[in-house]
C-alpha cells in the first residue's frame, strides 16, 4: 500500500508540538533560555517595544525620532534603569533606552506614556486593576493593599491604593441619554468630615441606571427642585416615584410630571402610625380587631389590579368613617383620601414604579451603609460613587 502523508480531518487530531508556555502563560515571554542573546520582541504600543535579554527587560522605540527637531538620525545613548510595578509581575528593574539626536544634540529615551503615568512607577493595568477590585467588592483601601500583596506580591502602601482610585475621573455630570420619563428619586446620606451630606440621585427605572446625581449640603425643597429641573431639563417629565418626605412632595410639586408616592413607604407609615397610636392609647380587643381589618382593607387600594376597584375601596371606607377607630380616621382622612392619585398612579400605567426598590438596591451595590462615613472630600465621595456607578451600569444598564 502507497504511503502517502493525509492532514486528519480534524484539528484536534492534527500534529501540534506543544510548549510550557501553552500551559502556562507567564511563559510565553520567556525563551528556552536565558541565555540566549535576545528573546521574542513584543510590541508595547505602535512606537515602543520590549523584549527580555539574559532575564532582564528592556524597552526601545521602533523607529526613534527626536522630539525636538524631528530627526530620524538618533545615536543610542545608554540606557536608563528604572523600577516599574506590573500586575503579572510585581516589582521589576528594566531598561529604558537613551538616544541623542545626531542633528540637534537633544537627548531623550524611550517614551512609556502608554504603559506608566509621568513619574509615577505603577503600570496602567495595575491601576486599573486596583480600581476594577474597589468597583467590584467596595473592598477597603487595607483590604486592598493586603490582597495585592498575597495574591501578586504587590507591596504598596494604602495611601498609594487610595491616590489611586481617586485619581479616576469624577464625572459631575453623568452620561446624557434621552430618559424615558419614568423616574424614581432619592438621597443618600453619606458624611464628609463627621458631618451629613446629600447625594441627591435622579433614577431613570426604564434605562433601570442613575441618570444624574448630585452632592448637596441639604435636603430643602430649594435644593431639591433646582436638581430635579436642571436635570429633567428637555426630558420626557410623566412620572417620578419617592418616598413621603415631605421636602419631596412639596419641590416635585412645582415640577409638571405625576408624584408617586412609594407604596412600602406608605405601608410603613401606616404601621408606625398605628404602632404609635396603641402604645399610647388602651385598645380594647374589639377594637384592635376593627383596625387590624380596615389597616387590610386600606392595603388591598395599593394592590388593586384596576383603579375602579381601588376608588371603589376607597368609597367603602368613606361611607364607613362614623364606624372607623380614631386611628383609621386620621389615615383615612390625613392620607389616603388627599393623596389617593400619588398612591394609585401606578395601577393606570404599569411602568410607573410603584415602589422605589430600584434606586435602593442601585444604593445598596453602590454605596453599602458600611462606607458611608470614610469621606474627606467631595471630589472623594463622587470619585468614588463614579466608580461603582460604571459598573453597575455595565452590569445593569438597559436590563
Amino acid at each position: 500500500m502507497t504511503n502517502l502523508k493525509i492532514k486528519a480531518p480534524y484539528d484536534s487530531m492534527d500534529l501540534k508540538e506543544y510548549k510550557l508556555s501553552d500551559f502556562i502563560p507567564e511563559f510565553s515571554e520567556i525563551g528556552q533560555s536565558d541565555d540566549f542573546n535576545i528573546n521574542r520582541s513584543r510590541s508595547t504600543s505602535k512606537k515602543t517595544y520590549s523584549f527580555l535579554k539574559n532575564g532582564k527587560i528592556y524597552y526601545k522605540d521602533k523607529n526613534p525620532i527626536c522630539p525636538k527637531c524631528n530627526s530620524k538620525k538618533i545615536d543610542c545613548d545608554g540606557k536608563r534603569e528604572r523600577q516599574l510595578i506590573f500586575l503579572d509581575k510585581g516589582h521589576q528593574i528594566v531598561f529604558v533606552e537613551r538616544y541623542e539626536c545626531k542633528e540637534c544634540g537633544y537627548k531623550f529615551e524611550t517614551n512609556l506614556i502608554e504603559l506608566v503615568k509621568p513619574n509615577s512607577n505603577i503600570t496602567k493595568p495595575l491601576i486599573d486593576y486596583i480600581r476594577q477590585i474597589y468597583s467590584c467588592f467596595s473592598a477597603s483601601i487595607h483590604n486592598i493593599r493586603k490582597f495585592l500583596n498575597k495574591e501578586h506580591n504587590i507591596k504598596i502602601s494604602h495611601q498609594t491604593i487610595e491616590n489611586i482610585i481617586l485619581g479616576s475621573e469624577s464625572k459631575k455630570e453623568p452620561e446624557k441619554w434621552s430618559l424615558s420619563g419614568y423616574y424614581c428619586f432619592d438621597s443618600l446620606w453619606v458624611k464628609k468630615n463627621g458631618k451629613w451630606k446629600y447625594l441627591l440621585a435622579l433614577f431613570d427605572s426604564l434605562l433601570n441606571t442613575i441618570v444624574s446625581y448630585k452632592l448637596a449640603d441639604s435636603e430643602s425643597i430649594t435644593v431639591i427642585r433646582d436638581f430635579l429641573e436642571q436635570s429633567l431639563a428637555n426630558q420626557k417629565k410623566i412620572a417620578i416615584t419617592t418616598d413621603l418626605k415631605s421636602e419631596y412632595t412639596a419641590a416635585i410639586d412645582k415640577i409638571n410630571i405625576k408624584h408617586v408616592f412609594c407604596r412600602f413607604h406608605a405601608q410603613q407609615k401606616i404601621n408606625r402610625d398605628i404602632r404609635n397610636y396603641l402604645r399610647k392609647n388602651k385598645v380594647s380587643d374589639e377594637d384592635l380587631e376593627k383596625i387590624k381589618y380596615y389597616k387590610k382593607l386600606i392595603f388591598k387600594i395599593f394592590n388593586s389590579e384596576t383603579i375602579e376597584n381601588a376608588k371603589s375601596i376607597r368609597n367603602e371606607l368613606i361611607s364607613s368613617q362614623k364606624e372607623l377607630p380614631e386611628i383609621i380616621f386620621k389615615i383615612l382622612w390625613n392620607l389616603i383620601i388627599p393623596d389617593f392619585k400619588k398612591l394609585t398612579y401606578a395601577i393606570e400605567d404599569e411602568k410607573i414604579e410603584s415602589t422605589n426598590n430600584k434606586i435602593e438596591n442601585s444604593f445598596q451595590k453602590i454605596f453599602p451603609k458600611h462606607i458611608k462615613r470614610k469621606y474627606k472630600t467631595d471630589d472623594g465621595i463622587l470619585t468614588r460613587f463614579n466608580l461603582k456607578l460604571n459598573k453597575w451600569n455595565e452590569e445593569n444598564l438597559f436590563s
